[in-house]
């Protein structure tokens, strides 16, 4: 697998055990994680600094993850990181606008662990 070691990732989930999960996953794969427990504290880490990719769950309060991928923009603009979002409910339907150039992929749980690391690093592949 190619992939560039140390590649940041934003990981929001606002379920701790998901959140670690993830975070030790991703971590055992070489990848630098950051965790945040919510859109708004999504929305903090992003202003502090830049990440490659953001590993979002999409039903979380208060701004769902869609909701919280817009504000993103809204700050950020094109420098808004690609998006792939974890979801419990099938996706039927396509991505709502997120925003002008936003990159967003959709995985639906349960899944492998190998198949988020497959999308994160065909997402970095093309970055």
């Amino acid at each position: 697998m190619n992939r560039p070691d140390g590649a940041q990732l934003l990981v929001v989930d606002d379920e701790a055990q998901i959140l670690e999960l993830l975070d030790l996953t991703l971590s055992m794969q070489g990848f630098t994680v950051t965790c945040a427990a919510s859109g708004p504290e999504a929305l903090e880490r992003c202003r502090a600094r830049q990440f490659d990719v953001v590993v979002m769950d999409v039903l979380m309060s208060p701004w769902d993850g869609f909701e919280s991928v817009r504000a993103l923009h809204r700050e950020l603009g094109a420098a808004t990181p690609p998006v792939v979002f974890l979801s419990g409910l099938s996706r039927r339907d396509p991505l709502p606008e997120l925003g002008e150039h936003v990159r967003a992929e959709y995985l639906v749980k349960p899944f492998r662990p190998s198949q988020l690391v497959e999308r994160i690093t065909a997402i970095l592949s093309t970055t």
